[in-house]
This record gives structure tokens, sequence and C-alpha cells, in this order.
């Protein structure tokens, strides 16, 4: 069972429900008529090949870009609303610090700035959050002074500060070696069940997808789609495997079939 929780998984209400939701840059779509839920307190995980629009979609549900047609609601309420209420934190692909500014600053920063205080509504104590990503002691350490994987650390606690209830994150770990991307995906599981946040999780790695995933959203390209929706409950009880396990290697292999059969063989991620 997972520890205590900023919101309930067990209330039944969904975190996030995207209806017939369609994307467009002009003559291109991004995205047409993608509908998806995610149940509050889920860890869902999209992949699929570069330009099926996983990461617009990340940006469309976070309001940071507004969709051609559709509908978004979090927690019953529009996209715009819930980005009002600081209802999700965005993690990206880079750590994107502040160089001037310590481990410990960084982290503060969303309580420093947008309004927070008007919110009437209780963050984390950010010396605890690096606690609790593992830099315990690195508070005062400025990001030039702190690994690729360290920092990545940072942008995790900066995003708990403000305490989501959903917590977007497009590929945060890809530009990292295999064995640190791997030994964080361990630390945002752990995370992940210490606060009982919904996770959206944007990867083009098909072990990361198996490994975190409690749901992976196989997407197609040209124009993006959802091609199927795996649950892997019945598979990964309580979302944990072991990666040398043969139940690792089987779902992955799911996940490379679904793809290729969808896009053909030899389709690239």
């Amino acid at each position: 069972m997972r520890g205590p929780s900023w919101v309930d998984p067990m209330s039944g209400q969904l975190a996030i429900k995207i209806s017939d939701l369609s994307m467009s840059f002009g003559a291109v779509a991004a995205f047409s008529n993608l509908s998806l839920v995610a149940e509050t307190g889920r860890f869902v995980v999209l992949i699929g090949p570069s330009g099926c629009g996983k990461s617009t979609l990340l940006r469309n549900i976070a309001d940071l870009l507004e969709s051609t047609s559709g509908d978004i609601e979090v927690f019953g309420a529009n996209a715009t609303e819930a980005r009002r209420q600081r209802r999700f934190s965005f993690v990206f692909q880079e750590a994107t610090l502040l160089p001037w500014r310590t481990a410990l600053e960084n982290v503060a920063l969303p309580l420093q700035v947008g309004g927070w205080s008007r919110l009437n509504r209780v963050s984390r104590d950010p010396k605890q959050l690096l606690e609790l990503v593992g830099l315990k002691g690195r508070e005062d350490a400025y990001p030039g002074q702190l690994s690729g994987g360290q920092r990545q650390r940072v942008a995790i606690a900066r995003a708990l500060v403000t305490q989501p209830d959903i917590l977007l994150m497009d590929e945060p770990f890809g530009a990292l070696d295999e064995i640190t991307r791997d030994g964080l995906n361990d630390e945002l599981l752990r995370i992940w069940r210490e606060t009982g946040t919904t996770v959206v999780f944007v990867t083009h790695s098909l072990s990361e997808a198996a490994f975190l995933g409690e749901t992976v959203v196989v997407m197609g390209a040209h124009p993006g789609r959802i091609v199927e929706e795996i649950s892997l409950d019945e598979r990964k009880p309580g979302n944990a495997i072991d990666r040398k396990s043969e139940a690792f290697f089987e779902i992955t292999s799911t996940l490379r079939n679904v793809l290729e059969k969808a896009h053909g063989t030899g389709a690239r991620l």
C-alpha cells in the first residue's frame, strides 16, 4: 500500500479525462480525436514514434498549448482552471535550473512566483524534498556543481514543492546514461508511492515504459492517435518488477510488437 498521499487515490475521481482532442499546427495535424482517462494516483506512460504528439499532448493537459478541438478535464475542471489552481507540475527533459541559485533556492522558486500565497494551499518543505530525492547535504550546491542526474533530482523536487495532484514528465531522463536513468526510475517509483500523485510520463524507451508504467499508452503517428492502451496490473502487481525477470522482457516485447504492428517492422521511436 502506498504511503500518505496529497490526493486520495481511492476517491474514484478521474485525474484526467480527455475527449476527442485534436491539435493542429497550421495544416499539420499533431494528433486527431484522442480520448484518454487517467485515474487518480495512476502511473501512465506514453510511448510512440517521434512526431506522434506525445509531448504536445502533455502541453495541452498543462494548458501550455491550446488544443484545436475537444475537451480536457482535470479533476472535473478545464485545463486553464486546473493550471491556475496549480493542480499539476511539469518536468522537462532539461532540468532548466537557474544557475545563480542553489539547489535549495531552485526548489523553493515556485513558492516565490506566480501568486502561490493567494491559492491558500499548503506547500512541502524544500529541504525535505531534497532529502526525498536523495540530495541531503547538497542543498547549497549550485547547478554547475551537480551531475546531470542530480540536476534532474532537483527539478523533480522543484516540481513537487507545490504538492501537485498531477506530475507531467516529458522524457526527463532521456539525456542520461542507462545506469543513471535506471537509478532515477527506481527513485521516481519510490517518490510516486510516497506521494500518491498521478504521473503522466513520456518516453522513447520501451524498457523505461515497461518498468514504470501501470498503464502504457501506445501512440501512432501521421496523424497522432492512440493505437492501444495496455494495463500492466496483472503482470506487475503493485507496479513492481525485476528488470532481469522474464516478465519484464515479455512486457518489453509486447510493447515492441504493438509498435511494429502499428507502424511496420523497424519502426523508430
